[in-house]
This record gives C-alpha cells, sequence and structure tokens, in this order.
C-alpha cells in the first residue's frame, strides 16, 4: 500500500509563489493497495488533480470511493471539479460523518446549487451513493478495512484507520487536542470551561483514538498551528506537531506525517517547521515527515527498504525526508 498527498492545506488553497514547493491546495490523500484498488480521504482543491490523473488512467467508467472527515469548506471544495464525475457509468461513493446519509446528500448537493456553480449535482451524468460512517464501526472498502474515529472538532469531524496489504495508515485531521477544549455542535468564540463530564469525554476520545492507532505504520495529523499560534486559537479546532507527536508516542506509531498546513505558513516557515521535528522526533524513536504536494509514501517497514531518498527541489531545507517522490500533480 502506498499514499500519495494531493492537497496539504487546511483552511482555503493558497497557490502561489510562496507555496511552490510544498502547494497550496486543501486536503486530499490517495490511498492505493498493492493490486491497484484506490481510496480517496478528503475532497479538498487537490481532487481536481487526482481527478485528471485517475481519468487518464481509466479505460472503463470506475467506481471511486471517498471518505470525508467532514464537510467544511476546504474538506469538499474539490468535488464539482473531479474529472469523474462528468463521464457516464461513473458511480462515486462518498462516506461521512453526518446524522444520515440524506443530509451528507444534501450538504454536498448544496455546493452546486445555481448560485454557485453551473451543473447541479442531480444533473451530472455519475451516479453518486452516499453512506454514514460512524465512529468505532468498521466497513470495508474493496480489499481496505476502514475504522472511523472521532475526533475533536467544531460540529464533528471523523479520522479514519485503513488496514490493506498487511499493513495500515491512520488520517487524523481536522482534531484539536484533547484537553482545553471540547467541540460541540456549535462554534466556540473561546475557550469554554470544561466540566468533568466534558473531561471525561475528552479522555475517552483521546484514549479512543490512541487505541485505534496502535499498530499503525504511518499517521498523517492536522498540525495545522505552531505552538505560539494554538496559544492564540486553542477554539479553532487544530492542533501542533508537538501534539500530534505526543499522541504518535503514546500509540507507538512508527512516523508521523505533519499535515493540514496553515495557509499562511510559507515554504521557508514550512521547511524550518520540517528541520525542528524530524529532530524531535528522532529523539523519541518516531520518523517525522512534512506533507507536499506530489509526495508518495510506501506504508510499512517492509516496503521502505526499496524507496530512495530524494532532495527536495532547490531552496529546500531537505528535512522533509522525501522518501519517494511521486510525480507531482498535473
Amino acid at each position: 500500500m502506498q499514499i500519495t498527498f494531493w492537497g496539504v492545506r487546511g483552511s482555503y488553497p493558497v497557490p502561489g509563489a510562496a507555496t511552490v514547493r510544498y502547494g497550496g491546495q486543501t486536503s486530499c490523500v490517495e490511498a492505493r493497495s498493492a493490486s491497484g484498488e484506490t481510496v480517496i480521504v478528503d475532497a479538498g482543491t487537490g481532487l481536481r488533480a487526482l481527478g485528471n490523473k485517475l481519468l487518464r488512467a481509466a479505460t472503463a467508467p470506475g467506481h471511486y470511493h471517498i471518505l470525508l472527515s467532514h464537510v467544511h469548506w476546504d474538506h469538499i471544495q474539490g468535488l464539482p471539479f473531479f474529472s469523474p464525475v462528468y463521464v457516464a457509468g461513473t458511480r462515486i461513493s462518498i462516506y461521512g460523518l453526518l446524522t444520515a446519509a440524506d443530509e451528507l446528500h444534501q450538504v454536498i448537493g448544496g455546493i452546486t446549487r445555481h448560485e454557485f456553480f453551473p451543473m447541479a449535482l442531480e444533473s451530472v451524468p455519475a451516479q453518486f451513493e452516499f453512506h454514514e460512517v460512524n465512529p468505532g464501526i468498521e466497513f470495508e472498502v474493496g480489499s481496505f478495512r476502514v475504522m472511523p474515529i472521532a475526533l475533536n472538532h467544531p460540529f464533528g469531524s471523523v479520522g479514519y484507520r485503513l488496514d490493506c496489504d498487511g499493513t495500515a495508515w491512520a488520517y487524523i485531521s481536522d482534531t484539536a487536542p484533547f484537553d482545553q477544549v471540547l467541540h460541540k455542535q456549535h462554534f466556540l468564540k473561546g475557550p469554554e470551561p470544561l466540566s468533568q463530564v466534558d473531561r471525561s469525554a475528552l479522555s475517552v476520545m483521546r484514549e479512543a483514538l490512541i487505541q485505534k492507532l496502535a499498530g499503525v505504520d504511518t499517521v498523517v495529523y492536522d498540525t495545522h498551528f505552531t505552538p505560539d499560534e494554538y496559544e492564540r486559537f486553542p477554539h479553532y479546532g487544530h492542533s501542533t506537531p508537538d501534539q500530534a507527536l505526543e499522541v504518535c508516542v503514546a500509540a507507538k506509531v512508527r512516523r508521523l506525517v505533519l499535515y493540514h498546513h496553515a495557509p499562511s505558513h510559507s515554504d521557508e516557515q514550512m521547511d524550518r517547521i520540517a528541520a525542528e521535528y524530524l529532530a524531535k522526533g528522532a529523539l523519541v524513536g518516531i520518523e517525522v515527515l512534512t506533507s507536499f504536494e506530489g509526495m508518495t509514501l510506501p506504508i510499512g517497514a517492509a516496503t521502505d527498504a526499496g524507496a530512495k531518498p530524494v532532495d527536495r527541489p532547490p531552496g529546500g531545507a531537505g528535512a522533509g525526508g522525501r522518501e519517494e517522490a511521486g510525480k507531482g500533480p498535473s
């Protein structure tokens, strides 16, 4: 199994001169099994380039599976621009954490209303199927076993553990840590006092996350904020690399990948973050990489033996540990 990053930013896309090396598209990761089966995790603006690649490789209309962490804009904005949507005979299964599959259909359909987009969801040639997921209840997508994991984010978010080919990786975005704030079904204007019930809920959520990550090779984690940024915005629903590393140490995972980079972080700042946390991870026995668009990683220690390190483009710190660079998104 391998994963490829097609969008690594959070909040909104920021392509431009300051983000050339790490990329400016929002959340989208492709998981591919040894047999060629594909599962897509999140449908941010990175989904457009992935869709173009999948369509070029297709010999017939396909069936695509998209796991959504949640339906905030930066995680679904690529759906109307996913090329296979416009091919008759295509099936697209979307999985998300909502109270009902019909409600998920309304959310996705809403972004293609005539006020926002020239073609409604109901008018595209592809057939959409919507499936509700529930934390702790595993399901299968082809040869992938998928375990949803509850996360701490405004209005709810879910991570995923994906097992396939005898190994596993996990996608943990978006989430706040599990100490200062418990996110519920409203947006917090600032930190709110925690009741004992809230503290217990946070503890249970953290322990469940660590339990589900046990035995995982690679964790892709929301590390949107630097520590000083988090101090100003602890109620926004995102984590820091230190908080992600703490969870990964507790779960005894092999590798952490920093992800969901803040749109304000330039390539130069990302270089500094990558170097700092590569070193911090080494101190606790965890390989820490920093995601960038086009990065492809083999999952599982056995497959890593064949991966050859490739330096970053000129100007990079080379600290992100690009193990096996895939061709960049088209």
